[in-house]
């Protein structure tokens, strides 16, 4: 799940190629080098959640079992 999220992340990031031209001249001026240490922390703030959810969970199965 978190590579997928990741993947997802990068994905919406990704600078894309404009084919309408009129659009393109006017709208063309994003960059993914502006964001990159916002999706980076992005990134990181993904991964702490998902591993504090692992360690919710495996601490739930411990109680629930034990």
């Amino acid at each position: 799940m978190l590579i997928f999220l990741k993947k997802w992340i990068l994905e919406q990031y990704k600078e894309k190629k404009i084919k309408d031209p009129t659009i393109a001249e006017k709208f063309d001026s994003y960059r993914f080098c502006d964001y990159k240490e916002q999706v980076i922390d992005l990134l990181m703030r993904v991964c702490t959640v998902s591993v504090r959810t692992m360690g919710i969970v495996k601490e739930m199965n411990h109680n629930i079992g034990g």
